[in-house]
């Protein structure tokens, strides 16, 4: 019995009008050539719009550069069924009055935009565009436009993170419906710096303090901990069965219950005021979501244990600008990045291409079923929290397995954990 996707995000362009730091675009592993889709390959899409109940028209590149936006909106609207959202993010250049007039009237029913502070902040986006896109929208719907939802998407950083409530309370001035908050993926080594979440799990660290309050209860420090580490690295250093060491067996075989690890060197080092300085920020989004009725997708600072992957349990798909399929937002492109300092290079998946065959029958194909089957049982390791991160394993572009032997690079994925969140 076939399944059916219900949300779909095509990529139609991959070119830009702004050169965003934070853009995987920037990553020296990114191999993407600048193209247009053609509306031929859009049109293969026709077997899924029928299923379809979100449509977002954008990957890489800036929807409001194709030249056919208004086309494809429309072939979408007269395809997809009743109450379906057909939409985009935009970085807010291009969108003028008269132009979204004709997106509106083509059938577009929901827009994002991409806008991190009301103040220039080195890397992200420029605020003047978003603000100005925000004017344009909001000039729409006083118009009466009927069915039309609008918000923002902010990427948190360090330089931007007193700028988010503000940012927040001046888009609501223009009647946005949703915000999308999603935390920051480095693709450089010096980006890294200006990240504002954890890799440790929220189960790892509740582990790690509970047996640290143990050691310290005792009149022991970390540092005694760290000894046990480096003797542990030389046998023939290796200490006696005093107390430390056996807090330390204990605090692991903890962890080895519960089917993590930890990566002590994270959890010693870690920035807890940082932690709690974001958590305050998103605490009080969350009050401002209440009370002003605001759909609003809250990351969180530390990758939950219990993943989800959202792409596949809501039935995503990714078509690339070239007409190839991917099963999730990681898996689109071709990119390297850097995860607590960490370089992960990431190569792109594709199922098959709609100009060769079925975008439906790729979605049924024994292969595609597998890899969701595998992806839904979870059964793959916290790469992050491993002391050995990244190991071969997991840094290669040319993925073969993970330690656990799945042949799925889930496991270096963050996107489960709760950290990121795009538009579907």
């Amino acid at each position: 019995m076939n399944s059916f996707p219900e949300k779909l995000s095509v990529e139609i362009t991959t070119r830009c009008n702004l050169h965003c730091e934070i853009c995987p675009k920037q990553s020296p592993n990114y191999k993407q050539p600048e193209m247009d889709m053609d509306f031929e390959v859009f049109a293969q899409l026709i077997p899924l719009f029928p299923y379809m109940n979100s449509l977002v028209l954008n990957g890489i590149g800036e929807p409001l550069l194709h030249p056919e936006l208004e086309k494809f909106i429309s072939f979408a609207k007269e395809n997809m069924t009743e109450g379906s959202k057909i939409g985009f993010q935009t970085n807010g250049v291009l969108l003028s009055d008269g132009k979204l007039d004709g997106l509106l009237e083509a059938g577009l029913n929901r827009v994002c935009i991409s806008i991190d502070s009301l103040v220039p902040v080195k890397g992200l986006h420029e605020p003047q565009f978003g603000k100005r896109a925000l004017e344009t929208v909001y000039r729409a719907k006083t118009k009466g436009v009927q069915g039309f939802e609008s918000g923002i998407e902010i990427v948190i950083t360090k330089d931007n993170l007193h700028q988010i409530v503000p940012t927040i309370l001046e888009a609501l001035k223009y009647k946005i419906d949703f915000v999308i908050l999603s935390h920051l993926i480095p693709y450089s080594p010096e980006s890294t710096n200006l990240v504002a979440y954890e890799t440790n799990n929220e189960e790892a660290i509740r582990i790690f303090k509970k047996w640290q309050n143990k050691l310290i209860e005792r009149g022991y420090t970390i540092d005694d901990w760290m000894e046990q580490m480096k003797k542990k690295a030389l046998p023939e250093f290796f200490p006696e069965e005093n107390e430390p060491l056996k807090l330390f067996k204990a605090m692991y075989e903890e962890a080895l219950t519960k089917g993590i690890t930890l990566h002590m060197n994270n959890l010693i080092s870690r920035d807890d005021s940082l932690i709690k300085e974001v958590k305050k920020v998103l605490k009080e989004v969350s009050r401002l979501s209440r009370k002003f009725n605001l759909q609003v997708q809250l990351p969180r600072t530390n990758p939950t244990p219990n993943r989800k992957c959202d792409f596949l349990e809501e039935k995503c798909l990714f078509l690339g600008v070239d007409g190839e399929i991917s099963p999730c937002y990681f898996l689109w492109h071709d990119f390297t990045c850097y995860i607590a300092g960490l370089k992960k290079s990431v190569k792109r998946w594709s199922f098959g291409n709609v100009k060769e065959k079925n975008p439906l029958d790729i979605f049924n194909s024994s292969d595609y079923r597998g890899f969701v089957d595998s992806v839904l049982g979870y059964d793959f390791p916290y790469c992050y929290d491993c002391n050995f991160a990244l190991c071969d394993l997991m840094e290669l572009e040319d993925f073969l397995y993970d330690c656990y032997t799945n042949y799925i690079p889930c496991g270096a994925c963050l996107w489960c954990g709760g950290l990121f969140y795009c538009m579907l």
